[in-house]
């Protein structure tokens, strides 16, 4: 892969994620330049910070590893001259603008298009879950298996803070060194799922989810009994608490058409699954037992999302061939699949 195709390709994207925003919706111009600032600032600071701790953490080991040696000054300076050259500097700028353009024009996107003109589809993939399921809606299997308010808890607590260790996982992978064809691999399939399943296909497929039944769509008659179990469970002390305020939220935002962090509804593709599942594939290729362990995590997660009513099953299966052909066709752009991967101290 050419040196400047990394660069290149994360300036195409992004650039594709802006302009499909611009087409597709007015009068976001505000909404857009407070989103930047939200998510730039916080994303530059912990960039900062990863490229400092990773620097102090090396050279701390350098001088353990130095000690009894008569290392002259000279040395120690080449040292230094030669880490900062370890890093492709154009590669984390680029990295990183792409990460705070694509997220802004995704959030805005999902806020202000997706659903706009209300969410036709529910009834489509209600109807193939049940057809895949022996007729069973999803969550009538998982509350079955997994009935209990704790259980339900548990799901609520490991869910919803998911978004997060994925976006750590980028911020390493732009501030790490070695296996540099996997994480290049990670990055744009991370950014091309924004853009080709959480823009395009998201307002295709327009749907809102089981837990917005009775309010974007339907009559609440398909899964109220879903919203009663969930409610009951969480007036005895258990249940998804974290759940039910971020419900109430994204109803809030959009009844009054507001554009603010996490905005947006839609169901299908999951988004969440779709980051979820790119865990695994750098896992797997990293350790076999760390795959395993990864699409085991992956799998509760999957179950998470249609036990708490946020996703159809189908969602998750949808996302899951999507972001898998991502993967392979990105990974084949940056030679991850061409030829064997070499730790080496190289961005």
């Amino acid at each position: 892969m050419h040196r400047y195709s990394f660069p290149i390709s994360c300036l195409l994207i992004s650039i594709s994620a802006f302009l499909l925003l611009t087409v597709s919706a007015q009068g976001v111009a505000a909404n857009y330049l407070s989103l930047v600032k939200s998510y730039g600032g916080p994303v530059i600071v912990l960039v900062t910070l990863l490229i400092v701790a990773q620097f102090m953490l090396t050279a701390v080991s350098k001088v353990f590893k130095d000690r009894g040696k008569n290392v002259s000054q000279n040395e120690k300076i080449a040292w230094y001259k030669a880490y900062v050259k370890s890093y492709s500097w154009l590669n984390v700028l680029s990295a990183t603008a792409a990460l705070i353009v694509t997220t802004t024009s995704f959030t805005v996107y999902k806020g202000a298009v997706v659903g706009a003109g209300g969410y036709g589809f529910d009834a489509t993939f209600i109807a193939w879950d049940r057809m895949l399921l022996g007729g069973n809606d999803a969550w009538v299997l998982t509350h079955a298996v997994f009935g209990s308010a704790t259980i339900t808890k548990w799901f609520d607590f490991l869910y919803h803070p998911a978004f997060l260790p994925m976006l750590i996982a980028y911020l390493l992978c732009i501030t790490s060194v070695g296996l540099k064809p996997l994480r290049q691999t990670y990055m744009l399939s991370y950014l091309v799922s924004f853009v080709l399943i959480g823009m395009i296909s998201a307002s295709a497929l327009h749907s809102a989810g089981p837990v917005f039944d009775g309010v974007l769509y339907g009559n609440g008659s398909t899964f109220g009994p879903l919203m009663d179990r969930l409610q009951s469970q969480l007036a005895a002390g258990g249940g998804p608490q974290t759940a039910d305020l971020i419900r109430q939220y994204l109803i809030d935002l959009h009844q009054s058409e507001g554009i603010n962090l996490g905005a947006g509804i839609s169901a299908m593709p999951s988004m969440h699954m779709v980051f979820v599942f790119l865990w695994v594939f750098p896992a797997w290729n990293i350790s076999r037992i760390f795959g395993m362990i990864v699409a085991l995590y992956a799998g509760i997660i999957w179950i998470g999302s249609v036990h708490l009513g946020w996703h159809y099953f189908v969602d998750g299966l949808v996302s899951l061939a999507m972001v898998s052909i991502i993967w392979r066709i990105t990974g084949h752009m940056v030679g991850l699949y061409t030829r064997p991967q070499v730790i080496r101290a190289t961005t």
